[in-house]
């Protein structure tokens, strides 16, 4: 069985935002193309909700049908003590954000190998157990040349 893998705010936002980014169709294609069940957090939802309604300007009907869609595609690590917890020993040890802290503890809770940001560093690896990526380096690096 593969391991569970978390995916941040920013990887659905460049997939349901057609801004004219072009990780707009790298996220589309490297989300569909995933293979199993995302986790995601409160937070996520939260983050997605907010930016699809304040920047990407969606009617709040269409706000409704995309994030019952988004909580259906997805497993959902709640918000509890244990995970506050973890998030503050998280920025006591790397000195993460408050709100990335909780990102990857979320992950943590949910039995993450993988965290799919880019706000991150690539390539770290948090308590032996969970590997940050940007499914985007590759690509991205390839455009660029």
């Amino acid at each position: 069985m593969t391991a569970p893998v978390f995916v941040d705010t920013n990887l659905w936002v460049y997939a349901l935002v057609a801004s004219g980014d072009r990780r707009h169709g790298l996220a589309r294609r490297w989300l569909a193309t995933l293979g199993q069940t995302p986790v995601i957090n409160g937070q996520v939802l939260r983050e997605i909700g907010r930016i699809l309604r304040d920047k990407a300007r969606i009617a709040e009907e269409e706000l409704r049908h995309a994030m019952v869609r988004l909580h259906a595609a997805c497993r959902l690590v709640p918000d509890s003590r244990d995970l506050f917890l973890r998030a503050s020993r998280l920025r006591e040890t790397h000195a993460f954000s408050y709100w990335d802290s909780l990102i990857v503890a979320a992950a943590l809770e949910g039995g993450c190998a993988t965290l799919y940001t880019e706000d991150l560093q690539h390539g770290q690896v948090i308590g032996g157990a969970l590997t940050i990526v940007n499914p985007f380096v590759k690509a991205l690096d390839l455009l660029a040349r």
